[in-house]
């Protein structure tokens, strides 16, 4: 499945009610917030969306897009809960999350890493975030101290 398909898929999804979309989505286990965060919103805009109040197209194509996203990650590439694997931070040393790659349009990425062909998540966050070492770094370490305790000191 490559990008092109998801945007087929996506498109598909577009023709159907917001409200419906926001419901399936928060019903995979995605919490407002995050659906916010993909959609370029605020949660008190998708409660409004939930009530039937219009969105703008480029919001809803984002949440059509998302559950196109969520249906082929399931499907094809059986990833049981997608909207947890969304969640997980792709390196330890990085807060970043697929859902970021989401918000940032990089659905390609995360199609790329759900298709587990030996992609490696690291080389996938250099490319979405380039310097996200330097930027996440820390200027501490921390070590055991000689009475067993931990300690911190500056990295230089």
């Amino acid at each position: 499945m490559n990008a092109a398909e998801l945007q087929v898929m996506g498109n598909q999804r577009a023709k159907e009610e917001l409200a419906g979309l926001l419901q399936e989505l928060n019903g995979l286990g995605f919490s407002w917030w995050s659906i916010a965060h993909i959609a370029h919103a605020s949660v008190p805009i998708l409660r409004k969306w939930r009530m039937g109040f219009p969105a703008t197209s480029e919001h809803h194509r984002r949440i059509a897009q998302t559950l196109a996203f969520c249906q082929i990650a399931s499907d094809k590439y059986r990833i049981e809960d997608v909207a947890g694997w969304l969640e997980t931070p792709l390196h330890p040393e990085a807060p970043t999350t697929g859902l970021d790659f989401l918000a940032g349009g990089r659905f390609d990425l995360m199609l790329r890493l759900a298709s587990d062909c030996g992609e490696n998540p690291t080389q996938v966050l250099d490319e979405f975030e380039p310097g996200w070492r330097e930027y996440y770094g820390s200027a501490v370490k921390v070590f055991t101290a000689p009475d067993g305790l931990p300690g911190i000191c500056l990295v230089e």
